[in-house]
């Protein structure tokens, strides 16, 4: 989650949230954003100058395309391709850049996480019948992919990736299994070093007692007392979240148990270790909570767990010290069995996310994320068809409001059927919703000083969307200062290869305007950036 960072919403505040925004026809560093705009001379509209591919954003949104493979039941049209790649502009409209992923191929992906520091994007299939994919694409300024690799995942209807802190592994979450996996990641390049090297299994080998919805099971996208009977006669890990203190905790919702289960990590060794301890992902009231994602606020020691069958978050406090004292006992290499049934989660309040009246049985939430000011949280419903938004409590009014508790801002319809998923870009001024029911993502508008969302009239009609990630582009080429900053946490090559690439490599591409029209100049540039790349990544690879 992007930090906040205080000169980019200074600068763009009013110009965003105080203007309308454009009508289109068609239905962890922050870095400041200098947009430079030219006029389109087919459709009107003001476009980014693409001199400064540094300074853009992509977002890459998949899609279902086999339902039957699915433990839900999705209402939209079968993606023939389920990869898609946009460039985000100013006003808040996307320009779609590149289509990928045949559908009986690239099967269901719907989740994807985009590295903290290279221009490289994973993204897993999601299939109850034979274990996930995981892929990984390097993506281009263009909104082109190149994949890099491709791993099984080792269970069942992969739903949720994770990069460790040291970026030296990725953990993988199978929901309908409920397994979680750790693959190895080469720092250097992003790509997989190997196959699965670490693996949970919640249910010890035993057999899943539910049938797949087409074998006579249920659909997982329902909520009536049926549904839920069979979705929670399993376990189900929906999500792992390593704690952002000590990178040293994995928190996992399991849907399945109502049960927020907290297990130690080992960084060193990339693995999933002991289970230190379950607790209830809600207020324990005898009704079924099935807690999907939990995430965690950038300033205060509070974190937010979605509960999708009963449309609420459970918000918790962290207790750092005990975070700190399992940090130090891995230092010091010594047993974890100390820390068994002590929990780092204490729940301090429950809040809807739907309407009091509203009836539960038809809503499951889906996503929520703390917005990267830290002021707002927000939720998407799946059935109430909307956005429901709280404001985070600061605590200052003399102790009366506990610090990181929630209080309601409002619901906002997103235009569509399903918001499964939704991403804000890197600003936090604009917020893209996936309707996978509808065949649409809707872009909005978002008020930094009151919560609220204005659709802003960009809708695009992508069959089943699932996911929405932001890319913001990183220039491995450029001098400016922004990418010495990146440089400084470690976007270099070792010694060695920096020698090898620095005499292979020129360090700048003469071409003669006289003889080279426009385009060709940009191909050719794109042409000896993407050489450049490959080169960098096989020089890179050989030092995993």
């Amino acid at each position: 989650m992007v930090p906040y960072d205080g000169r980019i919403l200074e600068h763009q505040v009013t110009s965003v949230l105080t203007s309308d925004a454009s009508s289109d026809g068609h239905s962890p560093a922050n870095r400041s954003i200098a947009w430079s705009q030219d006029h389109d001379h087919v459709t009107g509209r003001a476009i980014h100058d693409d001199d400064n591919d540094n300074d853009q954003q992509l977002f890459f949104v998949t899609s279902y395309s086999d339902f039957d493979k699915l433990a839900h039941g999705p209402r939209g049209h079968h993606a023939k391709h389920t990869l898609r790649v946009y460039k985000f502009l100013a006003d808040g409209a996307l320009v779609l850049l590149h289509i990928a992923g045949e559908g009986s191929k690239v099967i269901n992906p719907a989740f994807s996480r985009f590295h903290p520091r290279l221009n490289v994007v994973y993204t897993c299939t999601e299939d109850i019948e034979e274990n996930g994919q995981i892929f990984a694409y390097e993506v281009h300024s263009d909104g082109s992919l190149t994949e890099i690799g491709r791993v099984d995942a080792g269970g069942t209807s992969t739903c949720y990736l994770t990069i460790d802190r040291e970026q030296r592994h990725l953990i993988a979450v199978n929901y309908w299994d409920s397994s979680l996996v750790v693959i190895p990641l080469c720092k250097e390049t992003g790509e997989f070093t190997g196959p699965i090297q670490s693996i949970y299994d919640p249910r010890q080998g035993k057999a899943m007692l539910a049938a797949a919805k087409k074998d006579g099971g249920v659909n997982h996208s329902m909520n009536d007392d049926s549904t839920i009977a069979q979705r929670q006669v399993d376990p189900h890990s929906h999500a792992l979240v390593l704690d952002p203190f000590e990178g040293c905790v994995a928190y996992v919702p399991d849907l399945g148990k109502d049960l927020i289960r907290e297990f130690w990590y080992d960084k060193t060794g990339g693995k999933i270790g002991c289970e230190f301890n379950v607790l209830p992902s809600g207020m324990s009231t005898g009704k079924p909570d099935g807690p999907r994602y939990i995430d965690f606020h950038p300033k205060f020691n509070v974190a937010y767990v979605v509960n999708e069958l009963s449309s609420t978050v459970a918000v918790f406090s962290i207790d750092r010290e005990l975070l700190s004292e399992i940090s130090r006992a891995t230092k010091q290499g010594l047993p974890m069995d100390k820390f068994k049934g002590r929990s780092s989660l204490k729940l301090i309040q429950s809040i809807k996310t739907v309407p009091t009246a509203f009836p539960t049985t038809m809503n499951t939430c889906g996503r929520i994320c703390v917005h990267s000011s830290g002021r707002f949280v927000i939720v998407s419903n799946r059935g109430h068809e909307s956005i429901a938004i709280f404001r985070v409590k600061q605590g200052h009014s003399k102790g009366k409001a506990m610090r990181g508790t929630l209080a309601q801002v409002g619901f906002f319809h997103t235009r569509g059927e399903t918001p499964r998923h939704y991403q804000f870009d890197r600003s936090g001024q604009f917020l893209i919703v996936a309707n996978q029911d509808s065949d649409t993502i809707a872009v909005f508008t978002f008020n930094l000083t009151s919560g609220e969302i204005k659709y802003t009239g960009n809708e695009y009609h992508i069959p089943s969307p699932n996911f929405v990630c932001c890319c913001p582009m990183v220039d491995r080429y450029s001098d400016d200062e922004d990418n010495q900053a990146y440089e400084k946490v470690g976007y270099t090559f070792p010694s060695a290869v920096e020698a090898t690439v620095s005499s292979t490599i020129p360090s700048s591409v003469m071409i003669d305007p006289a003889k080279k029209s426009s385009l060709d100049v940009q191909s050719e540039l794109e042409l000896a950036r993407k050489e450049i790349e490959e080169l960098k990544r096989q020089l890179a690879q050989k030092s995993c």
